[in-house]
């Protein structure tokens, strides 16, 4: 009898466990300093780039709620225009001062299997884009790849479903609507951050990816919108990308390649880029420690807004050291097209 007890409080309990879950909040972040010694002519520019906040809460093991606000370059401002003569200054974030933004506010729900988001949302294309952190890629800044193809971060309001079958997972999201007024200077001009965006054709992306092997990551992604214009049409805008990371055995190595087209009345435009780092750890060699890692990287990189003449093309070699897996110092050197790099940078996330 005392045993059958036992057991039925044992499984009433199990069945129960989200009415005795305690909700926590948790708070995280990241941010990024980087000295870039050949820019403003050679004089150098050293800039606080990003101070992210992230709030968690988690209301049962099954529902929580995140969120992530940005401030960039120290502070914000506004300028010294009157633009639309009101008498009072205008913000403008573009003008060379900060920027402060809501990147991620969503609810969330996971089961073990599927999950549901809803709300600000990171767009699932490419590794950077959800993945942006700074010492989680070896680069100083984020690799220009991601500026030019696919932006970094490309967020907007949404949903999501996304889950989990073995060592495939998948995701698909709806977001607001590109502006197809600014389209034509690629994604990154055309994103309307959940400002006034449209769900005339919705931002919709279906990714997956594969993790069948230790250490390896591989996945691809389609983003596809008709972003409507003022005069009443709209651009077709179709992302296409793939991208793998190996890290294991002291190795390290990452790829995105991705090609957008764009159509507009009849008229087919394109973009498309990759960059490729490889890099191998010698921490251990040297003697570092154990928690620490030394990584000597290499990138190649190449890029065209437009698919119209030569590609911009970027060639790095670099030193990044991580004495914990979430502190970064980096250095790096090398060349984009016939201009010399050499930037400077410090990283952390927790």
């Amino acid at each position: 009898m005392k045993k059958l007890l036992t057991i039925s409080l044992m499984l009433f309990c199990f069945m129960s466990a989200d009415e005795f879950f305690e909700p926590k909040t948790t708070i995280g972040g990241y941010g990024e300093m980087h000295y870039d010694m050949e820019a403003n002519g050679g004089d150098g520019k050293l800039d606080f780039h990003r101070f992210i906040i992230y709030y968690k809460h988690q209301f049962s093991p099954k529902w929580s709620m995140m969120s992530e606000v940005e401030i960039e370059h120290n502070m914000i401002y506004t300028n010294n225009n009157d633009d639309d003569g009101d008498g009072v200054l205008d913000a403008d974030a573009d003008s060379g001062g900060g920027y402060l933004a809501m990147e991620q506010a969503h609810l969330d729900y996971w089961n073990g299997t599927w999950g549901w988001q809803g709300g600000v949302i990171l767009v699932p294309a490419g590794v950077t884009n959800e993945y942006h952190e700074p010492p989680t890629f070896m680069s100083v800044e984020r690799p220009e790849y991601n500026k030019n193809i696919i932006p970094t971060t490309w967020f907007d309001n949404g949903f999501a479903f996304y889950g989990a079958m073995g060592d495939f997972n998948w995701k698909v999201a709806l977001t607001g609507d590109l502006n197809g007024d600014a389209v034509g200077a690629g994604i990154r001009s055309a994103r309307m951050k959940g400002v006034g965006s449209k769900t005339s054709s919705w931002v919709k992306t279906i990714q997956g990816s594969w993790t069948g092997m230790e250490g390896l990551k591989v996945g691809g992604s389609v983003t596809m919108n008709d972003a409507p214009k003022s005069d009443g049409t709209s651009v077709g805008v179709n992302l296409t990308e793939f991208n793998a990371t190996y890290s294991a055995n002291n190795m390290y190595a990452r790829m995105e390649n991705g090609s957008i087209s764009y159509t507009d009345n009849g008229s087919i435009e394109s973009s498309s880029g990759y960059y490729l780092d490889l890099g191998y750890d010698i921490a251990s060699l040297v003697g570092c420690g154990d928690d620490s890692n030394l990584y000597l990287w290499t990138r190649m990189s190449a890029y065209n807004k437009d698919d119209i003449g030569d590609d911009t093309e970027i060639s790095l070699f670099g030193v990044t050291y991580k004495p914990l897996n979430n502190v970064s110092f980096k250095l790096e050197m090398g060349t984009k097209d016939d201009a010399d790099v050499m930037r400077m940078g410090i990283g952390y996330m927790f």
